[in-house]
Order: C-alpha cells, then sequence, then structure tokens
C-alpha cells in the first residue's frame, strides 16, 4: 500500500508546496487546515503520518499534538513531524515530550522534507501491512538479520520494540566491512515456566531478562527488543573461542537472581564476518559477457574467467547480446567479430544505437586477423582492447581484469565527484540558510523572513517554467535579498512605531550595504543584483536607484512580489497580520505600480492554490 501523509498547515502556499513534494516523490498527500479539523478527521481515519505546523489560530500544533496523543484509539500512535519557522528550543523540548518523532525548520528544501519523512515512515510499519508478530517466541535470528540488514527481508515486518535501532546496526556492520571487525549474533528466547502466565507477569519477567543483560553488556554492544518474548544481541569483537563463555555468563546470571527461576531461557548463535560472507552478501563479482559462434572459444574463456572468480555469461550470436543487454548491464563484453548474421562490428553499433546508456561498457574484440583496417575500425567504434585468437588463458584473464577494475575505478570516481558536488551544494546552502537567519534574528517580528521570501520567489519561477538550476539561483538570491540589514541599527529595525524620516533613510541604505556584501562572489552575481534593486518599484518611484519597468532586472522584480507579499502577511513591529482580502488588494492594486504586473498575478495564483 502506498504511504499516506496528512500535512496540517493554516499557509496554503505552505501546504500545497509540501503536497507537491512529497506527492512528486510517490508519497499521497492530504492537507488540513486546522488542528481541530485534523482532530476531526482521525476519528475515522488512520493516515501514516503527520506533517503539522505549529504556528497556527486557534488551535496550535503542540496543543493538537497532546490531544492526538491522548486519544486512546490508534491515532495516538501515529507518528507526528512538527513544522515551524521559528527556533524555539522550548517549544521544540515541549514537542518531543510529547512524542513527536521530528522537528523540521520551514521553509526546508525538498530534499530534507523528503527524507526526513521517509526515514520516519521506515521506523513505523503502515497500519494495513501485514505485522511478522511471534510473540509466542519463534522468530529465527535469520529471519531477524534479513530484517535489520534489509537483504531478503521477510514479506512483512518483524515485530520489534520502540528501542529498534536499524540505522546503528547497519553502521556497526559497515564499520566491521570496512577494518575487517568480527562480531556474534545472539537471539535469546524467554519462555515462562507457567504456561497460563497473565501478559503483565510476562511483560515483568522479560523486563528483569533484559536488565540483566544490560548489566553485563558492553557500550558497543547492542540490543533489540523482538516481540514480547525475545531479545537479540548483537556482540562486536566476539570470537568464535569466547562466545560460549560470554552467553554463559549471561545466563548464570540471570539463572542465580531472584527472577531466574521463573522463565526457561534459549539461544541461538552464530558468528558474522564480514569478509568471509557469501557471494549474494558480497557486492557483486564482475560480470563478463562472451560472444562467439565456436562453442571451444566460448568454454576456453569461462574457464579461464571462471578460475578469477569472474561471472560469466556465454552467448552464441550478436542477436542473443542485443536481448541480453536489453535487462542487463555487463562490466565487460567479450565479442567476436567474425561470426555468422551479425558480425562484432554490426553488433557494437546497433547497440549503441539502441542503448546510448551502455556506451561506458568497455568491449574487447576477438578476432582471429592481423588485418589493420579492422582494427582501426574497432577502435572508431569505441573497443577497448583486441585479443588474438588463439589466446592464452592467463592472458585473457590478465587483460580481462585490468580493464574492468580500470572501468569501475572510473565509474567509482565519477560517482564520487559527482557525490561531493552535491555535498558541497548542501553544505553551500545550509550556509547561506545559516546566514539568512542570522538576518532575520536582527528582527524579533520577522523571524524566517527572508527563507519565506526565497520560498515565494521559487515558486514564481516555477510558474515561469524556469529550469530546476535557475529556480535555485532565484531561491538563494533571496535568502540572502535583506543581507544588508547586517549594518542597520536594532533599534531602527525593531523600532515599535513608525520611522521617522531620518530612520527611513537609513533603512534605505540596506540594498546598497548589500551589493557591497554580495559584489565580492563574482560566480554569482545575481546575488548583488537582487540585493540592490528588491526595492525599486515598477513605476520608477522605489530606491536606491529609482529604475523603472524592465530596466529593473528580472530576479530583484520577482523577489519584490515575494518580498511584499511576506511582509503583508506577517506580524511586524507596528502592525497585526493583514487580512487576506487586504493583501490581495495591494497586489492587485499595486500592478503596473509597485510591481510587475505578470509577477503579481503569479503571486495572487499561488494565494489561490492554483
Amino acid at each position: 500500500m502506498d504511504k499516506w501523509v496528512v500535512a496540517v498547515d493554516d499557509d496554503l502556499v505552505h501546504m500545497k508546496r509540501t503536497g507537491n513534494i512529497l506527492s512528486g516523490n510517490g508519497i499521497h498527500t492530504t492537507g488540513i487546515r486546522s488542528g481541530k479539523t485534523l482532530l476531526e478527521f482521525l476519528r475515522s481515519n488512520r493516515p501514516d503520518l503527520i506533517l503539522l505546523d505549529i504556528l497556527m489560530p486557534e488551535m496550535d500544533g503542540v496543543e493538537t499534538l497532546r490531544r492526538i496523543r491522548e486519544e486512546s484509539g490508534p491515532a495516538a500512535n501515529i507518528p507526528v513531524v512538527m513544522m515551524t519557522s521559528d527556533e524555539d528550543p522550548e517549544t521544540r523540548a515541549a514537542c518531543l515530550q510529547l512524542g513527536a518523532a521530528d522537528y523540521l525548520r520551514k521553509p526546508c528544501d525538498a530534499e530534507t522534507l523528503v527524507e526526513t519523512v521517509r526515514t520516519v515512515l521506515s521506523r513505523n510499519p503502515s497500519p494495513d501491512e501485514p505485522v511478522l508478530p511471534e510473540p509466542d517466541g519463534k522468530t529465527e535470528i535469520g529471519t531477524v538479520t534479513a530484517y535489520l540488514e534489509k537483504t531478503d527481508a521477510p514479506a512483512g515486518r518483524v515485530w520489534m520494540g520502540k528501542e529498534i535501532l536499524t540505522n546503528p546496526y547497519r553502521y556497526m556492520i559497515r564499520y566491521m566491512e570496512r577494518y575487517h571487525g568480527i562480531a556474534y549474533q545472539v537471539l535469546f528466547t524467554v519462555k515462562p515456566v507457567l504456561k497460563d502466565i497473565q501478559e503483565k507477569e510476562r511483560a515483568r519477567i522479560m523486563d528483569a531478562f533484559r536488565e540483566s543483560l544490560q548489566q553485563l553488556l558492553r557500550h558497543s554492544d547492542m540490543m533489540f527488543e523482538i516481540g514480547d518474548s525475545q531479545l537479540f544481541l548483537l556482540l562486536p569483537e566476539a570470537h568464535d573461542y569466547d562466545i560460549d563463555r560470554i552467553i554463559s555468563r549471561l545466563l548464570e546470571t540471570w539463572n542465580q537472581s531472584e527472577n531466574g527461576q521463573e522463565a526457561v531461557v534459549t539461544y541461538e548463535a552464530r558468528e558474522i564476518r564480514p569478509d568471509s560472507r557469501s557471494r549474494q552478501e558480497l557486492p557483486a563479482e564482475y560480470e563478463v559477457v562472451v560472444v562467439d559462434d565456436d562453442p571451444a572459444y566460448r568454454r576456453l574463456a569461462m574457464n579461464a574467467l571462471d578460475a578469477e572468480d569472474f561471472r560469466v555469461v556465454t552467448l552464441t550470436s550478436g542477436e542473443e547480446l542485443i536481448d541480453y543487454m536489453a535487462e542487463h548491464s555487463p562490466d565487460l563484453i567479450l565479442l567476436d567479430i567474425l561470426m555468422p548474421g551479425m558480425d562484432g562490428f554490426s553488433t557494437i553499433t546497433r547497440l549503441r544505437g539502441i542503448r546510448e546508456d551502455r556506451f561506458d561498457i568497455p568491449v574487447i574484440f576477438f578476432t582471429a586477423d592481423d588485418n589493420r583496417a579492422s582494427e582501426m575500425q574497432g577502435l572508431q567504434l569505441g573497443a577497448t582492447d583486441f585479443i588474438r585468437k588463439p589466446f592464452l588463458p592467463d592472458v585473457l584473464a590478465l587483460r580481462v581484469r585490468h580493464v574492468v577494475e580500470l572501468g569501475r575505478l572510473q565509474r567509482n570516481l565519477t560517482q564520487e565527484v559527482d557525490r561531493k558536488t552535491k555535498e558541497n551544494a548542501s553544505l553551500s546552502l545550509r550556509v547561506v540558510q545559516s546566514l539568512a537567519q542570522a538576518i532575520d534574528a536582527k528582527d524579533a517580528y520577522t523571524n524566517g523572513h527572508s527563507g519565506r521570501v526565497a520560498e515565494y520567489a521559487r515558486q514564481i519561477a516555477d510558474r515561469c517554467g524556469y529550469s530546476f538550476s535557475r529556480q535555485n539561483e532565484i531561491y538563494i538570491t533571496g535568502l540572502l535579498h535583506d543581507v544588508g540589514k547586517i549594518g542597520v541599527p536594532d533599534t531602527i529595525i525593531n523600532k515599535p512605531g513608525r520611522l521617522t524620516p531620518e530612520e527611513y533613510e537609513i533603512i534605505k541604505t540596506h540594498p546598497a550595504i548589500g551589493e557591497k556584501i554580495l559584489q565580492s562572489i563574482r560566480e554569482r552575481p545575481e546575488l548583488a543584483i537582487g540585493a540592490r534593486w528588491h526595492h525599486e518599484r515598477y513605476d520608477g518611484t522605489g530606491y536606491p536607484d529609482g529604475l523603472s519597468g524592465g530596466s529593473i532586472p528580472e530576479i530583484a522584480r520577482i523577489i519584490a512580489v515575494a518580498d511584499a507579499y511576506d511582509a503583508m502577511t506577517s506580524r511586524r513591529s507596528y502592525r497585526d497580520i493583514l487580512p487576506r482580502e487586504k493583501v490581495r488588494s495591494e497586489l492587485e492594486n499595486g500592478k503596473g505600480s509597485q510591481f510587475d504586473p505578470v509577477f503579481a498575478d503569479m503571486m495572487l495564483s499561488i494565494m489561490d492554490g492554483k
């Protein structure tokens, strides 16, 4: 069943953006405008997760969460992720104490939103998914391990307690793989002596056994609850020659306790040695496809490569290779040139014409001819190498290994470069967001202003049909549009009343200050442009330069609309949030005078959720 998320937010723009992001990533999303409506909705519906805004009229998110947790029905256990534009440690602590699964600052980027939702959903099985609870202690150690490592896991789920920590478990396994560590898995099953024991007594015995184990475990050991009668341990650096002693000590401590006679404890244990796992658990070995109509050469090549632990697939014709490549991506192709029907050159030409994404698979041609023209043709088609027939098996294996390892190294390097590039981009965005938050922190009434302006500007750009990279440029420019306020005294920014003419002139210096700060970032000239001209007006009466119409850079015209909209829909030191109709009227009346009419219309459509 698809995952179902309910997003609760009185801000229609933010709610729609959240829904679009999650729906675009395969997560069904329903929008609700208030906490009161949510509580009524939960009486007859059971979503997998709730995204709950904190700052809402009538009933805020904290109170809504408290009422959800007070319910006695299934809704009480739905995971809730809180969302807010304020950074209030006390509110955050209150939400977490009430059982919030996570806490997000808004507006958050799409990647963070999707990753957070998926992480929380992965920790909470859907109510409609089959659960594989074995409360009578029948779950086997292999089933538990498969679920924790997510490899060949059962169709349902292993019933695990609240302390399940699959991410640390997988981290520990990766750590041992990297440093060639060893460990033991142990699954204890606790069976009370009395068969008709009440559930409360069963739970008490289980708690006593857990506490008995905890007294002897090291900080590096890990323990998980499996159902209501089993405990699973991962014991790093536990060798086969001392595992019996370790388990005996654990059981002896239990047997000598005051509860030891109330239950019989059995166990399964097995060693994990990552460097000696089966092939199914190791990264896939190199796959080589051998294509030759001569069975003797196919057999010779297969034996030579199989002895070197290559996975070998043999085919008899170019037509078979075309069919095989429709669903497979080997590390290398050994392709005979002279074959009946479709020869090697025709095969590779047709293959690359059909599957452009297969261009990076190296091809070594087999040939019995010493023909320079054929060799030149093969190289023009992208051949990596030629091997003459008859060939020596050891030489074949050596040349194949050299080619595939070089190819995989190049692919890994490319992936690592891509990963680092994304990491750097993500880091840069976080730095910019932190700077924007520092700017907003100067104004006690507009915390989160820069982030909201950036998001509204991005949505306008999206409606213009701009590319993702262009939208991102506009978003980052929006984040830094008010950076010049760093040079404006806090007493003026936070003045509760109207500014004097002298104070207003000081405020009007912040665009030029912002430009001066950002113009040194020559790789991103749009940053300084947005900072300097976002207060220009379409009719030429704005500041600092009195630009008008199309002479105002487009990015500044977009930010100007987004900035004004957020100013009107935010509480300020000298006034409250303007009514929705007043905001609409200001945008309508400002078209052609204060705002670019095209971008003002787009902001209005965003307001209406169209």
